[in-house]
């Protein structure tokens, strides 16, 4: 009784802990039934999706007739769709690339996403770049770029809603060290430390700090107001990743010596002629029971740290985020080193592209090197590089997901070309080999 005033009265906690409680203590009364059901129904209310599913299915599923079972049958089957929606993209994604500025206002993006749903795009990604409130210098530069969150809100609920009534997805593509830029006033704390060579001292980065707990609620804060304007996904972008200097900041260095016990002291580990790869060679030979120096231990283990703790920062904000808004996929950018050169984007990005396939993304965006630092025009060299590049990531990482749909690979837009899927243009080609299913990402945003 005690518990269903808990759950009237909107205290799901209390009400989750006692009915718990009771239905361990007595599983066979039949105050069994009622209680289930109260249970599901504070699970939901809390974003326990899981655990209401699992109540929902025992009531639907128990071999006496009781007066939950058909609606428990209903509640049963639609929390199981909203999370397999959650964790597959649609079948064969063909997205489109653009940044903010790209986008154009009033008629012409009505026009624009016409077009893209006849040449066959069923997805729209919004890149946000790293811009925003803290990054705008010029107020006159471009007119209809939002330059506050609330304007932020404002423009994508209107591109969501006319995207929408095509049937056009819509996705956000975020970089988690620049959201920063879209408040009105960042703390100075909430800034990235990264170490300057030349000084030799750490100093503020224009990067924003992961690792700093009031950042992280504004990412919180954040991710959850887009979702509340109906993306259909968010994606995890990683164009300004945490280099082998970033992330030293007061909150990393702290969480990482409360983890292991030993403090990372970046001047004395970056000293002159530091080779971060040598280092992970002695660490290596150094758990075989050579000796190595100590900064060289440290070292490896901070770059391992710093990967994994990234990951954990955003799972949490997923778990945030899904508890409120359960169908808003959230995919992550990895970088092709993660999956052909580990040691490597763990030190150069922070990345442990194997680690992350054990986390809960819907599904994973890659975009092959030569497309990242390029700038050559020859277009025959280029593509044979491409075509090797993706061909590398696709083979190590598809063996290790359930289904082609959880890979989105990015593919440049040719200048005056269309674009048109499946129709044997180069990202047909280049992915004519894999299963069918992978997701095909246009960027566009070199036309910017």
């Amino acid at each position: 009784q005690q518990s269903k005033e808990y759950f009237n009265e909107k205290a799901y906690p209390q009400a989750i802990s006692g009915l718990t409680r009771l239905l361990a203590l007595l599983p066979e009364e039949p105050i069994e039934v009622q209680s289930r059901w109260v249970l599901a129904q504070a699970y939901r209310q809390v974003g326990e999706w899981e655990a209401a599913r699992d109540q929902y299915r025992t009531l639907a599923s128990a071999g006496n007739a009781n007066p939950y079972q058909a609606d428990a049958q209903l509640q049963f089957k639609e929390l199981q769709q909203l999370l397999e929606q959650f964790t597959m993209p649609p079948l064969d994604t063909q997205a489109i690339r653009l940044t903010l500025e790209q986008l154009p206002a009033g008629g012409g993006f009505d026009e624009g996403i016409k077009k893209m749903k006849a040449d066959g795009i069923t997805t729209l990604l919004i890149d946000l770049g790293c811009e925003g409130t803290g990054f705008q210098t010029d107020q006159y530069k471009v007119s209809n770029t939002p330059r506050h969150l609330l304007d932020l809100r404002s423009l994508l609920r209107s591109y969501v809603k006319r995207s929408h009534r095509l049937e056009l997805l819509v996705y956000v593509g975020v970089n988690l060290r620049c959201v920063g830029n879209w408040h009105d006033s960042p703390l100075p704390e909430w800034r990235d430390g990264t170490y300057n060579t030349i000084t030799r001292q750490v100093q503020d980065s224009r990067f924003f700090d992961l690792f700093h707990p009031e950042y992280q609620q504004f990412l919180d804060h954040f991710l959850t107001q887009l979702s509340e304007e109906s993306v259909d996904g968010l994606v995890f972008l990683d164009d300004f990743p945490m280099g082998v200097y970033d992330g030293v900041s007061r909150s990393g260095l702290s969480r990482f010596q409360t983890a292991f016990g030993v403090s990372f002291d970046p001047v004395r580990t970056f000293q002159p002629g530091f080779d971060p790869f040598r280092a992970s060679k002695l660490s290596s030979r150094s758990i075989q029971g050579s000796d190595a120096p100590e900064e060289s231990s440290v070292f490896w283990r901070w770059a391992g740290w710093k990967a994994r703790e990234r990951l954990t920062v955003v799972e949490q904000l997923i778990d945030r985020l899904r508890k409120r808004h359960l169908t808003v996929q959230c995919g992550l950018e990895l970088h092709p080193h993660g999956l052909t050169d580990p040691v490597r984007a763990l030190i150069d990005y922070a990345q442990d592209a194997m680690e992350a396939i054990r986390r809960p993304f819907s599904f994973f965006f890659v975009r092959p090197e030569i497309d990242r630092h390029s700038s050559s025009d020859q277009v025959s060299a280029i593509e044979k590089l491409r075509r090797i590049s993706t061909k590398a990531v696709l083979t190590r990482l598809l063996p290790v997901l359930d289904d082609p749909r959880r890979v989105w690979v990015s593919v440049p837009a040719e200048r005056g070309k269309r674009i048109s899927p499946g129709t044997g243009g180069s990202s047909s080609s280049l992915l004519g080999e894999f299963p069918a299913g992978i997701g095909v990402v246009h960027d566009l945003r070199a036309f910017s």
